[in-house]
């Protein structure tokens, strides 16, 4: 029986049926709050592309001052440099908070559109649906995360600006790993629902995750982050905090291959 519902225009809905412990359960109480109390955001990723991307650069260069009118914008360490900004003005333990309301939306649409033509403007790994706020709850010590995603897979939503210790990693992104690195230690309502079966693997060489390999990199490049939360609490965060799964993998197919999605409703049962 599903636990949750999530339709798209003219496919049937989502049927998501959650894990059987502590966390899904309050995952499961707070996506229902947010359904009670507003209607969700999606944003299809294969609307976001380097084009519309440009018109964003003008306005942030027009509003905040930030010079990111650029040639490229489909290079990937020109869009990785362009991430810190936003990790600097918005990236605290208040969020988008500490920007100006006015400035919300131009932030949640160009950061947005920053990891979409990361992933060339296809729909990339997941499809998320969110709501703006900061409810959530802690994660308990004990949760374990997952080293692999698989097609069908609910996670947790990123719940900071920045990425997590496996994809920082993974994208060998060793400038300022204390202000980008945050531990996923929060859930969200959002609903993360993976459309690409997923092993962690390093952009720059195609290398597998080795936990060994894996600990250097930081010691190499994390010294600061490391000497503030060791290196069990860096193995203890690496990996996904999946919470459920999609149990009709056929409409789930069918929605990965439209051209373009709208929401229409989601549901707790």
């Amino acid at each position: 029986m599903a636990d949750i519902l999530v339709k798209y225009r003219s496919f049937p809905a989502l049927e998501i049926q959650l894990a059987a412990n502590a966390v899904a359960t309050g995952y499961q109480l707070l996506v229902a709050e947010n359904v009670n109390r507003e209607p969700p955001i999606f944003r299809d990723q294969c609307r976001y592309t380097a084009q519309y991307f440009e018109q964003l650069a003008i306005q942030v260069r027009d509003q905040l001052g930030w010079q990111w009118v650029n040639a490229d914008y489909n290079n990937f360490e020109t869009t990785t440099l362009l991430h810190k900004r936003i990790e600097e003005y918005i990236g605290g333990p208040t969020g988008y908070m500490a920007a100006p309301a006015e400035h919300h939306e131009l932030m949640h649409e160009i950061h947005y559109c920053l990891h979409a033509i990361q992933h060339n403007s296809s729909r990339g790994q997941w499809l998320q649906v969110e709501w703006y706020n900061n409810d959530g709850f802690f994660l308990p010590q004990d949760f374990e995360f997952q080293m692999e995603l698989k097609f069908g897979d609910v996670k947790l939503q990123n719940p900071y600006v920045g990425h997590c210790p496996l994809l920082v990693w993974e994208q060998n992104d060793y400038t300022n790993v204390s202000q980008t690195c945050k531990f996923h230690d929060f859930a969200k309502p959002g609903i993360n629902i993976v459309i690409e079966n997923y092993q962690p693997r390093r952009y720059s060489d195609g290398h597998p995750y080795d936990q060994s390999l894996y600990l250097a990199w930081f010691r190499e490049h994390g010294v600061d982050f490391l000497a503030e939360f060791g290196e069990s609490q860096l193995l203890h965060y690496t990996g996904w905090p999946v919470v459920g799964r999609v149990t009709n993998l056929d409409v789930l197919t069918d929605v990965k291959a439209a051209p373009l999605l709208e929401l229409e409703s989601v549901q707790v049962v």
